[in-house]
């Protein structure tokens, strides 16, 4: 057979850079960086560079598997496609029939862009509740910014700003093909660059200020830095007085937040912080970089993200070349988390109130994310509002993904069912009643427009799937048609041309177009004749939330685990602990098998100052057992004569390799999941209190 070349987008991270597939034979056989490509312009990561290695591992689930020898067992049967979807069909179908639609909750993790097949899914069956891990990854930001302002800062104009500033972010390890390039090329042209962080990342050393934050205070620091800029005069003076509204009243709430009383809470040198406030808000147009998990999982991450966006509107820097863009994909309704496949969306109002959630974060019903996974194990375990006795789950390795690990595991284990869609075994499918082996990325044809900014673009199959592997979206056809259900889509061609209709093409045509785009329309409000909130402007003091019990200006809520909150805490576990800085090699949980990129990263690494481990007798590259309140991990610890002597870090997503791994490695054996966001439910793993200790030589 000859060897062809496709171009298409890698789905290994959410970064989805451009690639150019070598195919022979009917394999992958080579990968490259597509130079083409608006975001990643030729880069391409080691897990990038794996494809083939993942594709063909020894490891990869090939077959339906269904469970045998009882729920504790952990033993699989391969199974025929027909026999392992009636025994899915079946179950999803008899937890309805007993406790109705909303008993049942699909969720995912990488989603690999499935959102709106799920979402189409559940809206058809019934249910309300799509789960993700939203609420500890961009949700915040995007309820925090588009109450303030109607649309979200995820789009930062790095390439034309002249300064950037990144908080809570490290996009060299968690998104360097889609923004890096950017980010060079504005620092190439002189942009100064802010990085608040507890860690000295390789950017922070390129930083012209590092602020180097105590975890968890980091809304302490932001209306600090909003009161400089206000007290200074530094603000946009026009912008505030023709669309802003609360100017008098946030300029009095953060009046409190002087460099001296925040330098005290945040352990930051006051005239560091003054420095850096000056900075961004003399040298327009300036771009804030919000991390995705940095900012999205603390206890106050609502009003943090609402800051970030205060801070960047009274700058004159909101939806403003070299500022934050307010972008929409091409696909409108019909995007990755649009509104017309959406289930809250496109239920009746009685059963979309059902959505779990709702009851504890009100605001879920005008900016609706996906619900968090902490709101639905309280329905598992007691039933609380209702039982949920079913889960789908989709590249979701809940048991080490999420906080609280060993209660994540109980509730799995005590689903009546549970089928799971991964390409290799992980402690969640090890819990699974039946396993569906899905296509690699290079198996299948997909459209990708989440944070693509004006673009989306085509991610065509290379080659046919592994037998017997199927196209997740295939998967959620042959289902519905095995449980009855009108009005899905009955072909994956016929999934995407819907998904495509506000472009006006067909999937057939868009893959010969490669990418659609649209112009960025820089200061819409202007356009409009406003923002979309409901005074029409810049929400600095948000009147209309104190109807949902929500304070109208951001509030600094000191981290519920803290040396301030807990002092009785601190003489058993004298540290904080910050967790889930990104390891570029892996993505989350996963990868973890692959052994040119366990190579790279083999072991969980504490990152600790030298002092402090002196006084722990512990030597670098020790293992250590490292506790919290919850439980503890072994984990190696690796001296960082830049992080503060009484934080560490650990990372996230080890498992891989060891007996029980989800146990003795997984640092969510340690996280909490209780202290969440009132308002996003997000989780505050970003600063707990931790001790660190010798392992027992017994």
């Amino acid at each position: 057979m000859a060897g062809k070349r496709v171009r298409t987008i890698c789905f290994e991270c959410h970064s989805r850079c451009g690639v150019l597939l070598d195919v022979e034979n009917g394999k992958v056989a080579g990968i490259r960086g597509d130079k083409s490509h608006p975001h990643s312009r030729g880069y391409i990561c080691p897990k990038g560079k794996a494809c083939m290695e993942i594709m063909y591992h020894p490891d990869r689930i090939l077959k339906p598997l269904m469970k045998v020898g009882g729920k504790d067992s952990g033993r699989f049967e391969e199974a025929s496609w027909e026999a392992a979807l009636d025994a899915v069909a079946e179950n999803l179908l008899a937890v309805k029939d007993k406790y109705g639609p909303e008993a049942v909750v699909f969720g995912s993790g990488t989603t690999r862009g499935m959102a709106p097949y799920l979402n189409r899914f559940l809206a058809l069956f019934g249910s309300p509740t799509f789960m993700a891990p939203s609420n500890m990854s961009g949700g915040p930001i995007v309820m925090g910014s588009a109450a303030t302002c109607g649309f979200t800062l995820v789009d930062p104009d790095y390439a034309n700003s002249r300064c950037i500033l990144l908080w809570a972010h490290n996009p060299e390890a968690s998104w360097p093909g889609l923004y890096m390039n950017d980010i060079n090329d504005g620092l190439k042209n002189g942009a100064v660059l802010i990085v608040v962080d507890p860690r000295q990342t390789r950017l922070a050393k390129k930083a012209d200020h590092w602020l180097r934050i105590r975890p968890g205070t980091d809304t302490a620091l932001i209306l600090c830095v909003i009161n400089t800029v206000i007290q200074k005069g530094l603000y946009d003076k026009d912008f505030v007085e023709n669309w802003c509204a609360g100017f008098d009243e946030l300029a009095e709430h953060v009046s409190g937040f002087t460099p001296e009383k925040t330098s005290s809470i945040t352990w930051i040198p006051a005239k560091e912080i003054e420095a850096a406030a000056e900075a961004f808000a003399q040298s327009p147009p300036a771009s804030i970089g919000p991390g995705m998990g940095g900012v999205c999982q603390h206890n106050d991450a609502f009003d943090l993200c609402r800051a970030l966006t205060i801070l960047s509107a009274i700058t004159g820097n909101l939806a403003v070349p070299g500022g934050n863009l307010q972008c929409s994909p091409p696909t409108r309704k019909r995007s990755c988390y649009g509104s017309d496949y959406d289930a809250f969306s496109n239920l009746p109002e009685a059963q979309a109130n059902k959505k779990l959630g709702l009851d504890r974060f009100p605001l879920f019903r005008f900016i609706p994310i996906p619900t968090p996974p902490q709101a639905v194990w309280p329905a598992i375990e007691s039933g609380d509002p209702y039982p949920v006795r079913a889960l789908g789950l989709f590249a979701n390795n809940s048991v080490c993904a999420y906080p609280n690990s060993q209660r994540v595991y109980n509730a799995l284990r005590s689903l009546d069912f549970l089928f799971c869609v991964d390409y290799f075994h992980t402690p969640t499918t090890a819990l699974a009643d039946v396993i569906l082996p899905p296509a690699h990325w290079a198996e299948r044809d997909d459209i990708e427009d989440l944070l693509m900014k004006n673009h989306v673009m085509a991610q065509p199959a290379a080659v046919d799937p592994l037998p017997e592997c199927r196209d997740e979206k295939q998967i959620l056809i042959d289902l519905a048609g095995k449980m009855g259900m009108e009005g899905y889509w009955r072909s994956v061609g016929e999934v995407l041309d819907d998904r495509l209709a506000p472009l006006g093409v067909t999937w057939r045509e868009f893959k010969e177009m490669e990418r659609y785009s649209t112009p960025v329309v820089h200061r819409l409000y202007e356009r409009k004749g406003g923002f979309r909130t409901p005074s029409g402007k810049v929400e600095l003091c948000a009147e209309y939330l104190k109807g949902l019990g929500i304070p109208s200006l951001p509030e600094f809520r000191e981290p519920a685990e803290s040396p301030a909150s807990r002092p009785d805490l601190l003489e058993e576990y004298p540290l904080i602990l910050t967790t889930g800085g990104r390891l570029l090699v892996y993505y989350h949980s996963s990868h973890r098998n692959i052994a040119s990129l366990k190579k790279r990263a083999p072991d969980p690494e504490l990152q600790i100052h030298p002092e402090t481990a002196a006084t722990l007798e512990i030597q670098n590259g020790e293992w250590v057992k490292l506790s919290s309140p919850r439980g503890a991990v072994r984990i190696k610890a690796v001296f960082d004569e830049n992080i503060h002597p009484q934080v560490v870090h650990a990372p996230h997503g080890f498992w891989y390799g060891v007996e029980e791994g989800w146990k003795r490695l997984n640092i969510n054996m340690l996280t909490d999941d209780e202290n969440m966001c009132p308002v996003t439910g997000s989780v505050p793993i970003k600063s707990l209190l931790c001790r660190v200790e010798k392992e027992s030589r017994h």
